[in-house]
């Protein structure tokens, strides 16, 4: 496996280990006291964090099944 592959292998794992952490992060959020309209403000930033990174994950996939440029050549 070449470097640039290890690389995105590498950001793939951190961006799943940072969705893990969004989950435990609303789980400490509800046993908060706060009001529910804080609370959803919270859970809406959490939720977008994920959707970024979600998409970040589709990209990361995409990038390894098309050939690095290098090993065309």
């Amino acid at each position: 496996m070449d470097n640039s592959r290890i690389q995105l292998q590498r950001a793939k794992v951190t961006v799943n280990a940072t969705l893990m952490q969004l989950d435990y992060l609303l789980e400490l959020i509800n046993k908060l006291n706060m009001t529910d309209k804080q609370r959803e403000n919270i859970r809406q930033q959490i939720h977008n964090i994920k959707v970024n990174n979600a998409g970040a994950v589709a990209m990361i996939d995409a990038t390894n099944v098309m050939p690095v440029i290098s090993q065309a050549i």
